[in-house]
Parts: C-alpha cells; structure tokens; sequence
C-alpha cells in the first residue's frame, strides 16, 4: 500500500519477482508437455499442461493482483 503517496517498492519487487518466477516455472512445464506429447507420452504431456497453465495462472495473478494493490488502491487515512 502506498506510505505517504508513494508506492511500497518492496512489496512490488516482491509481487513481481514471485509472478516472473511462477511464469518461468510455467513454461518450464510447458516445455516439458510439449517434450512430453513429442515422445508419444500424453499423459505425461497433459499432466504438465495443467501444472503449467495453473502457474502461468497464478504468476499473472501475482503480478496484476500485486500492481492493483499498491499502484491502484487509494491510501488509508
């Protein structure tokens, strides 16, 4: 939340370093799917398909829920 006007730095690195990292560890997975379905293993593939789409959900959340909470939210008084 922002402290006298200005937005909390660390809760923003914080926010987004979490939601790129979620991001990466998203298309690690979908990497590993697509590697996966290639080597005629669609189990494997559809298991890593829903790990990384929940993770590719979960670090734009972080990201968007982040930059909502502290650039957006008016201040308390």
């Amino acid at each position: 939340m922002a402290h006298n006007g200005k937005p909390n730095m660390l809760a923003l690195a914080a926010g987004f370093g979490i939601g790129v990292l979620w991001i990466a560890m998203a298309l690690w997975c979908l990497f590993s799917a697509m590697n996966g379905f290639s080597n005629h293993r669609p189990d494997y593939g559809a298991a890593w398909t829903l790990v990384g789409v929940l993770l590719l959900g979960a670090g734009a959340a972080s990201i968007v829920g982040t930059w909502w909470h502290v650039l957006r939210t008016p201040p308390v008084h």
